[in-house]
């Protein structure tokens, strides 16, 4: 069982974590609208970002539930497992074509409906 001052110190490391996640999908998807011809390494950044503090995120929700069940929702591992894949390929285009002098149009489009598709099963799942 966490103790009433450490959970409000890992609260508030879960707040400061998922705004840096908000932050770096805005990022993400915010970049890849901006220039459509060369990939940014921002793009690269913001997608490794959200990684981090998405896993943070879910490192700290696995404790919160163990010590609260009745206070914090179980996690959905499936929904988890979803979102991290599509930032990994993501990340795995990026990578693949940040070196590139002009970004194809198609990996451009894919990259932009990942983007898109994460945040939405971030909102509706």
């Amino acid at each position: 069982m966490i103790g009433i001052g450490i959970l409000k110190a890992v609260e508030i490391t879960r707040d400061l974590l998922l705004i840096l996640h908000f932050i770096a999908m805005a990022g993400l998807l915010g970049g890849l609208l901006a220039s459509q011809a060369k990939l940014n390494k921002g793009v690269l950044h913001s997608a490794l970002l959200a990684l981090v503090t998405g896993l943070g995120l879910v490192g700290i929700r696995y404790s919160l539930v163990d010590s609260y069940p009745d206070q914090y929702e179980e996690i959905d591992n499936l929904k988890t497992w979803f979102k991290t894949n599509i930032l990994v390929a993501i990340l795995i285009l990026g990578y693949m074509n940040v070196k590139k002098p002009k970004l194809p149009k198609s990996v451009w489009l894919v990259m932009v409906a990942l983007s898109v598709s994460n945040i939405a099963i971030a909102v509706v799942w």
